[in-house]
């Protein structure tokens, strides 16, 4: 009797098993480096927003004065240490299916904020998004002047007076691109942790990446 309770409990007690561990998650921590973060949002501001401003400054300038060129600003002088270097970690929670290959990807390329840099200019929608708000830099430039918007704390522009109709299709046109600007840095920092950029993880560290572009725009006021 025992040896058929045994052959009838064996089976009985692997698919318990199997379920618990087809339904368990792994709690994963996803290395957000918000100082890096921080850099290569003002790199790829200063790439692709002030030179097409001093671009646009040039086009009327005389012959003479446009063989003058700008001095290029020295490239950052951090040293990355062989691990992370972070300022603050998050955490996300993943499903068990994905692939947790953590080969430390990021940090060992070395200039982090470059490698975050890199990725985002390897995301055409973004790279877009960064030239549709040069073309329109000078009017949401006047509008925070004439403190009609301001910089709110998750990178959006927030209303504080009225807007005419095209200053309103400004701030609402601007606001779409950051949100895309922000999503693509979100991405970029889970590749860099070697996860997988589902919505799901995206979404995960999308709050820390608004957080860090409202720090940059607002240094910037």
């Amino acid at each position: 009797m025992d040896r058929i309770a045994k052959y009838i409990l064996k089976p009985f007690v692997l698919f318990i098993c199997f379920y618990l561990v087809s339904c368990a998650t792994i709690t994963v921590n996803v290395y957000f480096p918000a100082e890096e973060v921080r850099d290569a949002y003002s790199s790829l501001e200063e790439e692709f927003l002030e030179q097409d401003g001093e671009d646009a400054s040039n086009s009327e300038q005389t012959p003479e004065s446009q063989t003058v060129q700008p001095t290029p600003k020295p490239q950052s002088r951090n040293v990355y240490p062989d691990g992370p270097a972070v300022s603050e970690t998050k955490v996300v929670v993943i499903k068990r299916e994905i692939s947790l290959d953590f080969s430390n990807y990021a940090w060992a390329q070395g200039n982090i904020s470059e490698q975050i840099a890199q990725k985002i200019r390897a995301m055409p929608e973004v790279i877009n998004a960064y030239k549709s708000r040069a073309k329109r830099k000078n009017i949401i430039n006047s509008l925070l002047s004439q403190k009609k918007v301001v910089e709110g704390s998750q990178g959006l522009l927030v209303k504080k007076g009225s807007l005419t109709a095209s200053e309103t299709k400004a701030f609402n046109a601007e606001n779409v691109d950051r949100k895309t600007i922000i999503q693509g840095m979100a991405r970029a920092i889970v590749e860099i942790n070697n996860l997988d950029p589902t919505p799901e993880n995206i979404n995960k560290v999308l709050p820390e990446a608004a957080r860090q572009f409202a720090s940059v725009r607002r240094s910037e006021r």
